[in-house]
């Protein structure tokens, strides 16, 4: 078949080298076509030879039509997406200052990783030596509230329904209770 291909070629020099032409060749029924026009060169077989090469060029314009309408069309479509993404950012997407710095997101503590220990007492959580030593000469109940409200992070009424007393009662031991730590440590002069 490849002496059709010679064959064609010679008499139309200029197509040698024409994508279209060359994968118009490549099949075996234009290759047909193309040995009946180069043997009988009648005017029918100019016809169905110019015919078949008129629906296969339609066949690879339109191929490229659709590949090219796809392409712009999903650019299009990720245009849009990026842009309704940066106006309906979630809280937690949003960036936390200039680029690079990420997102509240990348703040999270990972959930598959260590959970810290919650401290029982602000006796285990306080690291000041000064402020140590005042939180323990408070009374067991005024250690009792401040745990609960810095530990447990309770409210008064919380702590006042644990406690089964009034909130005002809990409010005036706590206020009390950060007196004392304050004069304590004024005194030793940490403050």
């Amino acid at each position: 078949m490849d002496s059709i291909k010679e064959r064609f070629y010679r008499s139309y020099p200029d197509l040698r080298g024409n994508k279209a032409v060359e994968s118009f060749m490549t099949r075996p029924e234009h290759q047909e076509l193309v040995q009946d026009f180069l043997t009988s060169r009648s005017a029918s077989a100019e016809n169905s030879l110019n015919e078949a090469f008129k629906a296969h060029y339609f066949g690879i314009r339109f191929t490229s039509y659709v590949s090219s309408s796809i392409y712009f069309h999903s650019v299009n479509f990720d245009k849009k997406i990026r842009l309704h993404r940066g106006r309906q950012l979630l809280t937690l997407d949003q960036p936390l200052g200039e680029e690079g710095d990420g997102s509240l997101k990348d703040m999270l503590p990972d959930p598959d990783g260590q959970i810290p220990l919650k401290e029982q007492s602000l006796d285990e959580a306080i690291s000041n030596d000064s402020l140590l030593e005042a939180y323990r000469k408070l009374t067991p109940r005024q250690k009792r509230i401040l745990d609960l409200a810095y530990i447990e992070e309770m409210t008064d009424t919380e702590i006042a329904r644990t406690l089964l007393v009034s909130r005002q009662a809990i409010s005036k031991s706590h206020r009390k209770a950060l007196l004392s730590l304050k004069k304590d440590l004024q005194k030793g002069g940490s403050v």
